[in-house]
């Protein structure tokens, strides 16, 4: 009996040191070191109704592109869209164009003409207008070229998300879940 006790022993000291360890928290001191300076979420510039792209790669570190609809996509009605392309580091040159699939026509704004010597986080403004042509999820796609004497020129593609509506009444209008059946 007391070789089982002391089988047990040492699986349940290692045990309870481990549940009395877990109410501890690191010190400030370590936390501050671990995580570096805080980071902002938004850029200065951008307006608060703007959402960031999706990054094709893990291109947002160096490039992120920030998009605002200008009002509720629906079918037939012209949809403009605020893009913001923002750079978290110095370009010699910064260009973009955009492409919209099929039912989601791209009518003014497809290219981003090169804007020379852009600088840290200055913040890129273009303007696209779209006619959706049938309701659904669609992808808009940005391909932003940068140049830099560091990393000669490279293509960043993002993807930014629009669902059109049919109409301002079913756009609206959720499904409601279905009752649960009473119990007989």
């Amino acid at each position: 009996m007391s070789s089982i006790r002391r089988a047990l022993l040492l699986p349940v000291l290692a045990l309870g040191s481990l549940v009395a360890a877990c109410g501890d928290s690191p010190s400030e001191d370590a936390v501050a070191t671990k995580s570096g300076p805080a980071k902002t979420t938004k850029t200065a510039g951008l307006s608060p109704e703007m959402v960031a792209a999706v990054p094709v790669g893990r291109s947002s570190n160096v490039l992120s592109v920030h998009f605002a609809l200008g009002k509720l996509p629906l079918v037939g009605q012209a949809l403009p869209v605020e893009i913001a392309i923002v750079p978290h580091q110095d370009f010699t040159s910064v260009r973009a164009n955009f492409e919209g699939p099929d039912g989601l026509a791209l009518t003014i704004g497809n290219e981003l003409k090169p804007v020379t010597e852009v600088k840290l986080e200055t913040v890129i403004k273009h303007q696209l207008m779209l006619l959706p042509r049938s309701d659904g999820v669609f992808i808009l796609s940005a391909a932003v070229e940068t140049d830099s004497p560091a990393e000669g020129t490279v293509s960043r593609v993002f993807s930014l998300p629009i669902i059109v509506a049919a109409d301002a009444a079913s756009a609206a209008a959720a499904p409601a879940p279905a009752a649960p059946a009473a119990p007989k």
